[in-house]
């Protein structure tokens, strides 16, 4: 006997990668970037300690299914 509840078919994991350029900064819970500045938190938000002014730029997220779902932020540092 086979039995798929539809619940099952929801709980699918994704792999969820952060990238910057062509640069990879994660992949799933693995940060791929030798920069100590970023991690992530919460499995998901990248976080930059120490942002100086060449970190701004766009950081892509990037969530891993058979059609690839990307999220573009663009990020900017201000002044002191």
């Amino acid at each position: 006997m086979v039995q798929i509840d539809s619940d099952s078919c929801l709980k699918r994991t994704y792999v969820l990668a952060w990238k910057r350029g062509i640069a990879i900064l994660t992949a799933g819970p693995t940060k791929v970037t030798p920069d100590p500045r970023l991690r992530l938190v919460n499995g998901y938000s990248l976080q930059i300690r120490d942002a100086v002014p060449q970190d701004a730029g766009d950081y892509i997220c990037q969530i891993a299914m058979m059609d690839p779902r990307e999220i573009t932020h663009h990020v900017e540092i201000l002044g002191k």
